[in-house]
């Protein structure tokens, strides 16, 4: 018998527990398939914080690492926290304590018709650059670093080069090393070294503002785009707009050399949105699809494509989120998607 999978379930703020409402069936459908799971529901989001101060305490960060495989995570992110510290806490935490370096944000059609016919993915790295929060503020005065170390670049890269391989599509390189030397510099130098590694992938480096206007112009040359953290945030926003828009955009976060059991964290991509929490009006399309990667990524293929291809079929016969020009709720929405799962 395969063991048993835990996955940890943080629905957050916002509209992640409506979004993630909406995934808790689809791991008991699995689970009804024959696939040994069970799950590890967390309090940990704003509510949480302002009762007790706390945003992930270590004793459950060391269960989440040690103690669980998988994460599915909703959105963290409250106007009643407004610098925004316990999300920064949870998120860092989770990305830089667990090594989540890769970051998978896959752009396909989702909404048919929506724009030109594209299969984009985006690997985005999880851990470093400016999104480290080092710096300082002084008056007149604000410094925000960027840190880029080799190894974290180098992993970030070896998958996404091991990626392109596997897809037969070019890769291409978003950077700035014209003017960040430093920094992006470093990423030239490993890429052209996985270039010598990688012989078979067609790969080039392509300044990040010309890559953008190639994209806005025709994204169908495009096939896997790698990234710094700042870079990829951006970029992979870009390309969700060509498929539907964030609501449909799924993420996975991944340790490629894996040094903890707990290994994975996936989450749509759209954040929280406070304005539209509790009115029913959030599109769980990303979470499922969120949820369709941690299931590949698990190795449960068969159950990853049956929820791919019931978000296709939906959208396909018209079930549309508000976002999407439709008027289905959230509830309304994933009921139609998994009404379409094989049983």
């Amino acid at each position: 018998m395969d063991k048993t999978i835990r996955i940890a379930l943080i629905p957050g703020d916002g509209v992640g527990p409506e979004v993630m409402a909406e995934a808790v069936p689809c791991l008991a459908w699995a689970r009804s398939r024959g696939r040994n799971l069970e799950t590890l529901p967390l309090p940990y989001g704003a509510d949480h914080f302002l009762r007790t101060g706390e945003t992930l305490p270590g004793t459950a960060f060391a269960e989440l690492r040690d103690g669980c495989d998988a994460i599915l995570f909703g959105a963290v992110g409250d106007p009643r926290v407004p610098d925004g510290r316990h999300a920064e806490e949870i998120l860092l935490r989770l990305r830089q304590g667990l090594d989540l370096t890769v970051n998978f944000r896959p752009c396909k059609p989702r909404v048919p018709r929506s724009g030109p016919a594209l299969d984009i993915e985006v690997f985005r790295e999880n851990t470093e650059g400016p999104y480290c929060l080092q710096g300082s503020t002084e008056p007149g005065r604000a410094i925000d670093l960027a840190v880029h170390t080799e190894p974290a670049v180098r992993r970030l890269l070896e998958a996404a080069f091991d990626h392109a391989r596997a897809r037969g599509c070019t890769l291409t390189l978003a950077h700035k090393a014209n003017v960040l030397k430093h920094g992006h510099g470093l990423w030239m130098r490993v890429f052209q070294d996985l270039q010598r590694t990688f012989p078979e992938v067609p790969a080039k480096g392509m300044h990040a503002d010309a890559l953008l206007c190639a994209l806005v112009q025709d994204p169908s040359p495009f096939g896997v785009i790698a990234a710094d953290n700042y870079l990829g945030d951006l970029i992979s926003d870009l390309t969700a707009a060509f498929v539907g828009g964030m609501g449909v955009a799924p993420s996975l976060s991944w340790a490629p050399h894996r040094p903890h059991r707990c290994s994975a964290l996936a989450e749509p991509v759209h954040g929280s949105a406070p304005d539209l929490a509790g009115q029913g009006l959030a599109n769980p399309v990303g979470m499922l699809l969120s949820t369709a990667l941690l299931f590949r990524h698990l190795g449960w293929e068969p159950e990853a494509g049956a929820l791919e291809a019931a978000v296709a079929e939906a959208l396909e016969a018209g079930a549309r989120t508000r976002d999407l020009g439709g008027n289905l709720g959230t509830v309304a929405m994933g009921a139609a998607i998994r009404d379409r799962l094989p049983q």
